[in-house]
């Protein structure tokens, strides 16, 4: 038998100046450093130019954000369950159809209306992936530093994604894993 040895394809580098590589990184460095006493771990830095996307509903009358602080608040607030109701609101900040997020999350269209109907909260899945969904735009928008940018981003076909776009793969958790790393990549300056 013949083994034949494999032989690595090598890629043709353009060489970048050193600025333009020591730049994004000390840029994306210096935006995630933390406040004395803060935990900045579970919440996205988001540039100055940027709304904050956070999905809030009225609770006794007051605006609360489900979605919002640290990891442990965010834990606390989907253990009590999350009001279908905010389903809408996401589906409009994405800028789609209620029908289509949920065709896209793959969540069952008459359970979910009749949810939001009767108010009551979100099955566990389901919850899971409008946090996904929330936290994919927070994290584009920090990355493309372009809010329309990130919900054109979020909805289009991604090469890097296996031809998919980032909303259609949210409802796994894989899915959602490789969304964040791509966008890490481009945030990094690899080719996505």
């Amino acid at each position: 038998m013949d083994k034949q040895k494999s032989v690595p394809q090598t890629k043709r580098r353009v060489a970048k100046p050193v600025e333009a590589l020591v730049q994004p990184a000390v840029k994306a460095f210096t935006r995630r450093l933390p406040l004395a006493g803060q935990n900045n771990l579970a919440q996205p830095v988001l540039p100055k130019n940027a709304k904050s996307i956070l999905v809030s509903t009225e609770v006794s009358g007051r605006s609360y954000d489900f979605f919002a602080g640290d990891t442990s608040t965010i834990m606390r607030n989907m253990r009590g369950g999350t009001p279908a109701r905010i389903l809408p609101q996401v589906a409009n900040r994405l800028g789609v159809t209620q029908e289509s997020l949920l065709d896209y999350l793959r969540l069952p269209k008459s359970t979910i209306k009749a949810r939001i109907s009767k108010g009551q909260p979100l099955a566990s899945a389901e919850q899971d992936r409008l946090y996904r969904v929330n936290r994919v735009l927070n994290r584009s928008i920090e990355v493309l530093e372009d809010e329309l940018a990130a919900k054109e981003w979020i909805k289009c076909k991604n090469r890097s994604l296996g031809g998919e776009a980032p909303l259609s793969i949210l409802d796994t958790e894989a899915g959602y894993e490789l969304v964040l790393d791509t966008l890490s990549r481009i945030e990094y300056g690899v080719i996505s």
